[in-house]
């Protein structure tokens, strides 16, 4: 018997749509499923086949489809996933590795999802917080460029029959306009041009380089940035301690995770040369500069108990709520000086408009 849920009912959202990019919502759910299915005791073929179709990716689920017959072809999962960098970071693919190794995929798997899952959410916390302040600077910054092109042009052609000399801040804000109105098209493009010219440098190294150190300088953007440098260096060391990996290759994994950031990759490599030639993992990232004393102090005392991978989960859990705290304070302060610059802005451009209209009332009267 048909069961009558209404008219609306037909039109629920029942199933989830395909979509064609991939999400890290995508990368979380498949490492769910397949930890999920190899707990259960299906084995792994037939979990990476009903983990390829249960995504919601359609980029995804060809590349899960291609990983599913190289495996089945003889190829380790460790070996397929590897095919896929730009995807699986060569972090996560040592974890599968040590799992493939040690014969504990499952489990690992649950720790490696659970870690990724960790550090999506700080991330979007930080994205979260930081999106508000960067709509009102946009709303500013498009509504004092609208003002300057539209608005104030309509005041400029009734000021011209005074016949007199404007006040400082009136003249000002003309001559912007009118810069505005003459080379407004040439502004934006030069915008967008200088977008794309800053993303391009950045993604070279010395672009990178330079600006990270500049980043680390900055009041609260480096402490922020810091405070999530120490958050995933000592929850990604955790994990692959904790998965059986030795600390050496543990410290080289995390260290090219840190590619993107020159700054704290060439410390950690540095760090890693030194572990390599006796010194404690403690000192080595203390003599950096770049880790913080809480950091570097609780390191030593892991190294000296032999709970390292325990002492980094702790550390890991302390900068997840610093990280949250600071976020939340960096865009509490934002918002104020946002709307105070935008106000202060528009308050002199209403001065502009203001001023000479009450020199004519005064010189009428």
């Amino acid at each position: 018997m048909a069961i009558d849920g209404g008219y609306f009912a037909k039109y629920a959202k029942v199933q989830s749509e395909m979509h064609p990019s991939i999400t890290q919502e995508d990368l979380i759910s498949f490492f769910e499923h397949l930890s999920t299915l190899l707990n259960s005791g299906v084995n792994l073929m037939r979990a990476l086949h009903l983990s390829a179709e249960q995504t919601e990716s359609v980029k995804f689920q060809k590349i899960l489809r291609d990983i599913t017959a190289k495996v089945a072809g003889g190829s380790s999962l460790y070996e397929a996933i590897s095919l896929y960098p730009n995807l699986f970071p060569y972090q996560w693919t040592q974890v599968i590795r040590t799992g493939e190794q040690s014969g504990q995929l499952a489990p690992l798997l649950i720790k490696l999802n659970e870690s990724i899952k960790k550090s999506t959410a700080v991330a979007n916390q930080v994205k979260s917080a930081m999106i508000y302040p960067a709509i009102m600077l946009c709303v500013a910054v498009a509504a004092i460029f609208i003002m300057l092109w539209k608005v104030i042009p309509v005041f400029a052609a009734f000021f011209t029959d005074f016949g007199k000399k404007m006040p400082p801040i009136t003249q000002f804000v003309l001559d912007m306009s009118t810069f505005i109105q003459n080379h407004g098209i040439k502004v934006i493009l030069a915008g967008v041009l200088f977008y794309y010219a800053f993303k391009k440098f950045f993604h070279t190294s010395f672009g990178a380089r330079q600006t990270y150190s500049a980043l680390l300088a900055f009041p609260v953007i480096g402490d922020l940035l810091v405070q999530q440098s120490q958050q995933r260096f000592a929850g990604s060391l955790a994990l692959l301690l904790n998965s059986g990996m030795p600390l050496l290759d543990a410290l080289k994994s995390v260290t090219e995770s840190f590619r993107e950031n020159p700054i704290y990759y060439d410390a950690l490599r540095e760090a890693y040369h030194k572990v390599t030639t006796g010194k404690d993992l403690g000192t080595a990232i203390g003599q950096s500069g770049y880790f913080t004393n809480m950091t570097v102090g609780m390191i030593k005392m892991g190294e000296e108990s032999g709970k390292l991978a325990e002492v980094l989960d702790v550390i890991a859990r302390y900068y997840d709520d610093k990280v949250m705290v600071l976020t939340m304070r960096a865009t509490g302060m934002l918002e104020p000086v946002i709307v105070i610059g935008m106000g202060v802005i528009v308050a002199g451009m209403l001065a502009s408009v203001y001023l000479p209209m009450f020199q004519l009332s005064g010189a009428a009267s």
